[in-house]
């Protein structure tokens, strides 16, 4: 068991062919058989390859801000007990491992040919294992950090349960590497002592022509880098937060794009948002392009957490970054300005008109605990402060029990409590000279969906149900209002 820290802020098999002897006359006999009829046995060929593209996940409640568990090496073990690695992160370092914000979510990382075959089990390694919860405890925030640089008691070893063993067959195929967040850490708050024990599941993934979600072939990338685009102007490479090695990905007539003309205007260094799909070949192609900020050279992304020094100037939680370093510029900093910024809703949601509410994000209702990209120049003051250029309020999840079921508008309001954990209403206990707006019930949020969200829960979403939300959050005049993209079964709280 370890003692944590506590920071307090303002915040197939080879075959034996045996060849025998045979007399002649058998041997001709055998040959006037097979010319009446009869089929020789041949052996089955080789297996061939499949292309393998894996899907990082997570599945949570709200107990935590971040789980940082950086994957070193994931390999798969066929039924002989072969070991066939799948990737290896070629840093020593990195962001490689963020887990919360992919909860209800999932990343790609690079395709890889795997042999086919039939797999029973996994081996997944992982370093620099960590947690961070924020409370709220005698009139004051408390960021508490829960860190092991050498995971699992110092092996790096991890479990990873395969419901049913995973046959690697056809051209393509994907896997889904669930990060079980609630069963991969212990916490005694009274004696202060944890232990950090990473559990993943492992299953297939059927990809499907046109895929909707993460179950069926669709990924969401929120902060992507361009690093070089080909000749052609429809091929490019990008490195995001979630893979070090570099991603390749297509677009074509149907891809989608926001904020930018085409193909033709990415270029390197830029900044963006993607969707893509999972190909037949295993191959990304993107369905849609965002671009928020296209003069930006460095990317946050994390929920707002506190303002600070002065009107304007606020904290987030940084969960991911890119184009950016925390040493150098462009710096990769926490605190922001707002002077000029843009603010912008994830062209994921493209339902924001039928809402009936007013779906508006802006200097006014952005209120702590909503996630957000925000974009700068790199270029801090001497206070480290960097103004934001841009802010874009990002889909995120949350976990919590149906309280009410209603209907408005064609869509269907689901009335949510949320944990008091639950990062939301422990921020609402902020206040100052100059405070951010209020909700008027942190723990009550009020659900939409419609028939563009897509429900992978088990059974009907009815009074009692546990499920987990993603979707935009809005501050309606005090009211927390949710646009849901997906609807999961909960996590127990």
């Amino acid at each position: 068991m370890k003692r944590h820290q506590q920071l307090a802020c303002l915040t197939g098999h080879p075959f034996d062919v045996l060849l025998f002897l045979v007399p002649a006359v058998i041997l001709a006999g055998l040959l006037t058989g097979c010319g009446s009829g009869a089929q020789m046995q041949s052996p089955p060929p080789p297996a061939g390859n499949t292309n393998v593209v894996v899907l990082l996940t997570s599945t949570a409640n709200d107990q935590l801000v971040s789980f940082n568990a950086l994957i070193q090496s994931i390999a798969l073990v066929d039924q002989a007990g072969t070991s066939v690695t799948i990737f290896t992160n070629p840093q020593s370092f990195g962001s490689l491992g963020e887990w919360m914000h992919l909860n209800g979510a999932s990343a790609p990382l690079p395709t890889v040919s795997v042999p086919q075959g039939i797999y029973t089990s996994a081996v997944v390694t992982v370093y620099g294992c960590s947690f961070t919860n924020l409370t709220y405890t005698a009139n004051e925030f408390l960021t508490s950090i829960f860190a092991e640089g050498l995971c699992a008691e110092g092996s790096g070893l991890t479990t990873v349960n395969l419901p049913n063993p995973i046959a690697i067959a056809g051209s393509a195929m994907a896997l889904s590497l669930d990060l079980q967040v609630s069963q991969s850490y212990a916490l005694d708050a009274t004696a202060q002592t944890y232990t950090i024990d990473p559990v993943f599941t492992l299953t297939p993934v059927t990809l499907a022509a046109q895929p909707t979600n993460e179950t069926n072939g669709k990924v969401t990338v929120s902060d992507a880098q361009v690093t070089s685009v080909s000749a052609s102007g429809n091929t490019f490479t990008v490195q995001t937060v979630d893979s070090p090695p570099a991603l390749t990905i297509v677009s074509n007539a149907s891809t989608v794009f926001q904020g930018i003309s085409g193909a033709a205007a990415l270029a390197p260094n830029m900044l963006f948002t993607f969707d893509a799909a999972i190909q037949s070949d295993g191959s990304l192609l993107a369905t849609r392009i965002e671009v928020d900020d296209p003069a930006a050279v460095a990317a946050v992304v994390g929920p707002y957490n506190i303002p600070v020094i002065a009107p304007g100037v606020f904290l987030t939680l940084t969960l991911e970054q890119n184009g950016c370093t925390i040493v150098n510029i462009p710096f990769c900093g926490n605190v922001y300005y707002i002077n000029g910024t843009v603010f912008n809703v994830s062209g994921e949601l493209t339902n924001l008109a039928s809402l009936p509410f007013a779906a508006s994000f802006a200097n006014a209702n952005f209120f702590q605990g909503q996630d957000v990209q925000v974009t700068s120049s790199g270029v801090p003051d001497g206070q480290s402060i960097e103004v934001a250029t841009s802010i874009t309020l990002l889909p995120q999840t949350l976990n919590g029990t149906v309280a009410a079921v209603t209907n408005d508008s064609g869509f269907a309001v689901y009335t949510v409590t949320l944990a008091p954990y639950d990062l939301i209403p422990v921020l609402q206990n902020y206040t100052s000279n100059t405070p951010p707006p209020h909700l008027t019930n942190p723990t009550t949020m009020l659900v939409y969906a419609d028939t563009s969200t897509s429900f992978l829960n088990s059974g009907t979403v009815g009074v009692g149900s546990l499920i987990r939300c993603r979707g935009v959050i809005f501050d309606d005049n005090g009211t927390l209002r949710m646009d849901a993209t997906t609807i999961y079964d909960g996590v127990p709280e």
